[in-house]
């Protein structure tokens, strides 16, 4: 729990000084950020969204947005608490905009998601993930959301997702609780065939 907190203190004052140094105009301190979390934030688009390419144009909006806005970031807070924000704000506009959220074309999904999965394992792991992508599916915007920042971004904490998403922890934590406990039911549902 130590080197896994140390690791967090480390990352958090990496990101400081990279923003800094962006601040300053070096352009390469901001390739490394987003290198780092390039990745992270097209999932989380991607699975708000559902759509491939509109994931990739929203993720490049989200980073010149960084890059144009910096100035505003404040070094009390994450950095990437607050690179979600604005990521979950595009997505919004996106949803916004087009009235609908895509459905999700299922191997998109698993070319962005995993790629390293063995052949053995394939069919298990679509198995599984479409299980877990369907019950998302039925979930409102903000449960999904808590889901995504949850499982997606290497469990990320509940006070991030909270002030992500400008909630209170405890609403956060209700939110996440209660949807396991839908998911409990949803899976024995389909396991016994019901709809």
């Amino acid at each position: 729990m130590i080197i896994k907190e140390s690791k967090g203190v480390a990352a958090l004052e990496e990101d400081l000084k990279l923003v800094q140094e962006v601040l300053k105009g070096n352009i390469d301190s901001f390739n490394i950020l987003v290198n780092k979390y390039e990745f992270t934030v097209l999932r989380f688009i991607y699975n708000n969204i559902r759509d491939r390419e509109a994931s990739e144009d929203i993720a490049q909006e989200v980073f010149i947005t960084v890059y144009n806005k910096l100035y505003t970031f404040k070094k009390e807070y994450k950095f990437s608490n607050w690179l979600f924000q604005i990521a979950r704000n595009k997505c919004i506009d996106y949803i916004r905009k087009y009235k609908r959220v895509y459905e999700a074309n299922v191997e998109d999904f698993y070319n962005i998601v995993s790629s390293e999965i063995s052949p053995e394992q394939s069919a298990e792991y679509k198995e599984i993930k479409k299980l877990v992508e369907n019950f998302i599916s039925t979930l409102n915007d903000l449960d999904r959301q808590i889901i995504i920042l949850r499982y997606l971004n290497d469990n990320m904490t509940f006070l991030d997702i909270a002030e992500i998403l400008d909630l209170n922890e405890s609403a956060v934590k209700r939110r996440y609780y209660k949807s396991r406990e839908k998911f409990k039911d949803f899976r024995l549902n389909k396991e016994m065939g019901c709809k």
